[in-house]
């Protein structure tokens, strides 16, 4: 029943506020085409579909605030295509973060669940780290952010 309860804190952590998120025309593609001192450049592969948005969102150093409510440090929202989608979020400074992505397919603006509380829709976290009926902790998720671009690929599970 734990795993449930961490589904449930992952799925509301990367559900977005009202009236918080980009509009996707105001959402850089990628970070090559601007000029973010410290940006990480997202590749989300495996998007299954070009119905609705994806949703990305990125985390600071404290495990305490992965994937909690309100604790993201940016997050972005782009239309979805088949195949890889290039997400640009900006950090802060150098340092520790973890990114977490999903597809709302559906554009509900929430990132669905089934009534045990596992996903509906497609999601990832950096590291791509192999998940069983848990949700993926800050430590497996975490990578460094250095000056200039960063990449990192998430990989999508549907």
């Amino acid at each position: 029943m734990r795993w449930l309860h961490g589904w449930i804190v992952a799925a509301v952590a990367l559900s977005p506020g009202i009236g918080t998120s980009a509009l996707a025309s105001e959402v850089t593609a990628s970070c090559e085409r601007v000029s973010i001192g410290h940006s990480v450049s997202i590749e989300v592969q495996g998007v299954r579909s070009g119905k609705g948005t994806l949703v990305a969102v990125l985390y600071g150093d404290d495990p305490g605030k992965f994937l909690k409510k309100g604790a993201r440090i940016a997050r972005e929202r782009v239309p979805a295509r088949p195949g890889s989608v290039t997400v640009c979020l900006a950090a802060p400074g150098p340092g520790t973060y973890a990114a977490a992505v999903y597809h709302d397919e559906n554009d509900n603006r929430r990132f669905d669940r089934s009534w045990t509380g596992l996903p509906r829709e497609g999601f990832g976290v950096s590291n791509n780290p192999q998940l069983f009926l848990r949700a993926p902790n800050h430590a497996e998720s975490a990578f460094e952010v250095r000056s200039g671009p960063n990449v990192v690929k998430i990989d999508l599970r549907y």
